[in-house]
């Protein structure tokens, strides 16, 4: 295999990652779409009680229909050891910020039934990142163990607040973090 890095060992760190734009804005929606997924959960934030499948109204969900506008070239992050970082970045189609950043480590595709939901999997477990970053335990949607963002993967490893999120076969106390 090629490794973007004339100096990357394969048993480095290494991310590969893409950046998505969709349209309409997600941002621009009232209200906002984070709230909307949310109520579709009854309870409190901290209430593991999801409704069943037949009281949700599926044409709220027609009204939440993006689409991706553009995908940026790949980028890379190479890390060979504590405070040797390195990146390379790949063109990006449009002139702002991405919606969403797909970073993945190198797997086995064999180990994984749908990369479709593997990447929504990821997709929702940086969600949860970014709310343990701010020191917020994260809304019950989004409590699941599994690969999320690199620097909260990096946060999670080696900060005591924090338990390995980022493990999917990870044995969770709290998601307060400390």
């Amino acid at each position: 295999m090629d490794l973007p890095f004339s100096d990357a060992d394969p048993d480095d760190v290494l991310v590969y990652r893409k950046d998505v734009y969709v349209q309409p804005e997600p941002v621009e929606f009232e209200p906002p779409v984070l709230d909307q997924y949310l109520g579709h959960f009854e309870g409190e934030s901290g209430s593991p009680e999801i409704p069943s499948k037949g009281t949700l109204n599926s044409t709220e969900f027609d009204t939440l229909n993006f689409e991706i506008e553009a995908v940026s070239d790949m980028h890379y992050l190479h890390m060979d050891g504590p405070g040797s970082e390195q990146t390379k970045r790949g063109a990006d189609p449009l002139n702002r910020e991405p919606d969403a950043t797909i970073e993945l480590v190198p797997f086995d595709p064999d180990e994984i039934e749908s990369f479709h939901h593997y990447i929504v999997s990821h997709l929702a477990y940086q969600i949860r990142d970014c709310f343990l970053r701010m020191g917020v335990k994260p809304p019950v949607a989004f409590r699941q163990t599994g690969w999320g963002k690199y620097r909260a993967f990096h946060e999670q490893k080696f900060r005591p607040q924090y338990e390995n999120y980022w493990d999917a076969t990870a044995d969770i106390q709290s998601w307060e973090p400390k």
